[in-house]
């Protein structure tokens, strides 16, 4: 359990200093991530309520980075400013919430 949470920390708190910085430069940055988290989380919700796990990794992977190009359209389109906040905060949002790790946390249970 603690090296759970100091694997998380640093990555904590990167994605918060990016989410700062971002907001920082411009608000709107704030309702883009937090509708990127919101929409990645809701997404975790429909997968787990699939029953074969090959096919809930799957789907949760292929949603995730379906939203992940659908932000990053918006905001280059409409926010080209925090472009790159946006890029990085979503990157490591995406690369340290991993499907895989909450199948095998379920599997144990079992």
């Amino acid at each position: 359990m603690k090296n759970t949470i100091q694997k998380l920390n640093p990555i904590f708190l990167l994605n918060t200093s990016v989410f700062i910085i971002g907001t920082l430069a411009d608000i709107y940055f704030a309702l883009l991530a937090v509708g990127y988290m919101v929409t990645i989380l809701l997404a975790y919700l429909v997968g787990n309520k699939i029953k074969n796990h090959v096919v809930q990794i799957g789907y949760i992977w292929v949603t995730k980075w379906f939203v992940f190009v659908v932000f990053l359209m918006l905001s280059g389109i409409y926010l080209p400013d925090i472009f790159l906040y946006s890029l990085v905060m979503f990157i490591i949002f995406n690369l340290s919430v991993n499907p895989s790790n909450i199948m095998v946390k379920k599997e144990a249970q079992l």
